[in-house]
């Protein structure tokens, strides 16, 4: 469907340009004509003007069509597959936690047990096994948090990169349509200043 549209464009395109170099060629006597007025004036000049605007924006709207459809596609397929690891980190992440947060209950129960089984042991040993349980339930937790952290931060990072690059991808699109119009403008006023002292 994209191809057909894309020759029937194309054959437009062809068609326009060949139709606007047609109507050039014969208002070439009328344009060469000796103490005529400002050409930009005449139907001729608004002519070419008109022509000329539809060939630059028709030129514009093709290179749109056929390389940023794909472009943002791209860019779009990328952010989505970040936020998809992101969020595939973030659930390992998650699970990690919960099963610390489990051995954490069950280093909990299994003191309880201890303590119930083993009334003879010392006080010193029961605070050793705590002790050692809390430290290793605050490792786990502080590492599955930071693994979260990190997956967090570096997904932000991306897009924010990848919509820095869009902004500046769209901005240097926009400097050069904008430049284009300018050269344009100061190109046809050179060329009519140009007629002017030839025919004077």
């Amino acid at each position: 469907m994209k191809s057909v549209r894309g020759k029937r464009f194309l054959r437009y395109a062809g068609l326009l340009m060949m139709g606007s170099a047609l109507v050039g060629w014969a208002a070439l006597p009328a344009l060469a004509q000796e103490g005529s007025p400002d050409a930009s004036t005449t139907p001729v000049g608004i002519l070419f003007r008109w022509l000329n605007f539809i060939l630059v924006i028709g030129a514009l709207a093709y290179l749109i069509i056929k390389f940023g459809g794909p472009y943002f596609r791209g860019n779009a397929e990328s952010i989505a597959r970040s936020i998809a690891d992101a969020a595939e980190r973030r659930a390992a992440a998650e699970r990690e936690l919960q099963a610390a947060t489990e051995k954490l209950a069950g280093v909990a129960r299994e003191i309880q047990e201890e303590h119930r089984t083993a009334e003879r042991e010392s006080a010193a040993d029961q605070e050793r096994i705590r002790a050692l349980a809390k430290t290793e339930a605050e490792r786990i937790g502080q590492a599955a948090r930071a693994e979260i952290n990190a997956a967090e931060r570096a997904g932000a990072q991306e897009l924010r990169a990848i919509a820095a690059k869009l902004a500046t991808d769209r901005a240097a699109v926009l400097i050069r349509t904008r430049m284009n119009a300018a050269a344009e403008s100061a190109l046809f006023n050179s060329f009519v200043g140009e007629l002017e002292r030839a025919a004077s």
